[in-house]
């Protein structure tokens, strides 16, 4: 009889364990997730946002955002923040109907265009075939982070670009912020190389 408890509990701590560990960094299991349809603009209407790394490349961080129906003819503006070591650290894309596209990673300032043309140019996909945008980052760009050190304070956001922000001004809000609630943020990350 205490033979079986003890297996039992043993089974139990086991099942509980495991359950507990939250598996990131894929599309089921994303540290973002964001309600869909939660914005009238389906081409900036968030679904979710996981980070990733790849063991033959871990000078890399890899970022990836599932829009419910990307566009490119459109102007806009993609990003994921989040926070390292204290410090406030952002990826976007700007996407022009007119232009290419420009993917970039640092240190978050303030949304002007000087500052935002100064910070890193790092590659990435721009996928319309499966609505997903990814980011690959080089981390030198965005503090350096370790094994193990954690990416806080996940949040991301689509908007509309210049000139079709102004719509903003005519109180039409096309913006979708993940999660939702402004004061919420998505699931930690922690670095694997």
């Amino acid at each position: 009889m205490k033979k079986i408890f003890g297996i039992l509990v043993c089974m139990l701590l086991i099942t509980t364990t495991l359950s507990a560990t939250v598996l990131a960094g894929d599309e089921e299991n994303p540290e973002i997730i964001d309600e869909l349809d939660d914005t009238d603009f389906d081409k900036l209407d968030i679904n979710s946002v996981w980070f990733y790394e790849k063991s033959d490349e871990p000078e890399y961080l890899f970022i990836v955002m599932k829009i419910k129906n990307l566009n490119e003819k459109i102007n806009a503006v993609f990003s994921v923040t989040w926070f390292y070591d204290g410090i406030k650290y952002v990826s976007g894309l700007d996407t022009f109907f007119y232009k290419e596209k420009v993917f970039r990673s640092g240190v978050y300032q303030r949304a002007t265009h000087r500052q935002w043309i100064t910070m890193p140019d790092c590659s990435g996909i721009f996928d319309i075939n499966t609505n997903i945008i990814t980011w690959k980052i080089l981390k030198v760009n965005i503090g350096n982070p370790q094994k193990d050190s954690a990416l806080t304070k996940t949040r991301a956001s689509a908007a509309l670009g210049f000139p079709s922000s102004f719509l903003l001004f005519l109180s039409v809000d096309y913006r979708d912020f993940a999660p939702n609630n402004i004061t919420d943020y998505g699931t930690d990350y922690s670095i694997k190389y």
